[in-house]
């Protein structure tokens, strides 16, 4: 009886914490996506600044002709990308969850690729996340992204 009541404890415990525990995962995929999505704003307005020019695709591609403009961004190196981020393509990182699109004013377009929301998606303009569209499964109120 007293077993049997140990379980049921625990079983209760399982049933509150494993909620709670996939939320504080998620939010610390979103906290990588939001400091690489930041990382690649600043870059590519760093970029933009040192060329002269007014966006992302006006920047020249690198002399070698076969390298992506993601190249020239200080995070955009295959060499400088942290553990888990691959380059996709021009522009496009792909990491810890969620894959970034930089546009040519520099905002990244973020869509969340793995865990418990694939497909969310939002943007971040350089201050602020926004135009968050999760399909109704709550990860812009988990995330705190309008």
């Amino acid at each position: 009886m007293e077993l049997m009541a140990v379980v049921m404890i625990i079983g209760i415990l399982t049933s509150v914490a494993l909620p709670q525990y996939r939320k504080v995962v998620d939010r610390s995929r979103f906290t990588k996506a939001q400091v690489m999505a930041k990382s690649m704003y600043d870059s590519c307005q760093r970029l933009i600044s040192e060329w002269g020019v007014d966006n992302y695709s006006s920047v020249p591609l690198a002399s070698s002709g076969n390298r992506w403009r993601m190249n020239r961004l200080d995070i955009g190196s295959e060499e400088l990308l942290p553990t888990g981020f691959t380059l996709v393509s021009d522009g496009v990182i792909a990491g810890a969850g969620f894959q970034y699109a930089l546009q040519n004013d520099c905002s990244v377009n973020i869509t969340q690729t793995a865990g418990n929301y694939p497909g969310t998606t939002m943007s971040y303009d350089g201050q602020n996340f926004y135009n968050c569209q999760d399909a109704g499964s709550g990860a812009c109120d988990i995330y705190n992204v309008e």
